[in-house]
């Protein structure tokens, strides 16, 4: 099983790779408890595989795993481009600089968490 979720996840990065793997982990973790839920509303006496590992293998199969790690991987991109800009210009203090560069990461790793929420509820696995 640990292969199967950590080959959800392969960037370029190591930021890239975590931001992969937490949004597909949430995504599965979605869909396991309504596979779960389901299961258990009907009385599924089937042959029982954990839910978790059903919801894994359906999202591996499926397109969103694929879409995910697309967008995934541009919003980590623009992230690290956000944080690469530096204060151009000789004559600013450095308090200044320091408070700018802070709020600069700050809105950067803001819009990265936004957009990994959104890239998430976008893809999410369609109910059983």
């Amino acid at each position: 099983m640990r292969s199967k979720l950590f080959s959800v996840a392969y960037g370029s990065s190591p930021l890239e790779n975590i931001v992969q793997l937490i949004s597909a982990v949430v995504i599965i973790f979605e869909h396991s408890f309504y596979i779960f839920d389901k299961r258990r509303y009907l009385q599924d006496q089937q042959e029982f595989v954990p839910s978790f590992y059903v919801a894994l293998e359906q999202y591996i199969l499926s397109p969103h795993a694929t879409a995910v790690r697309e967008a995934v991987s541009l919003a980590v991109h623009a992230y690290q481009e956000a944080m690469k800009i530096s204060v151009q210009g000789k004559i600013i203090a450095w308090m200044a600089k320091l408070l700018f560069e802070r709020s600069q990461e700050e809105k950067a790793k803001a819009e990265l968490t936004k957009t990994i929420l959104e890239i998430s509820l976008i893809h999410r696995l369609p109910r059983p």
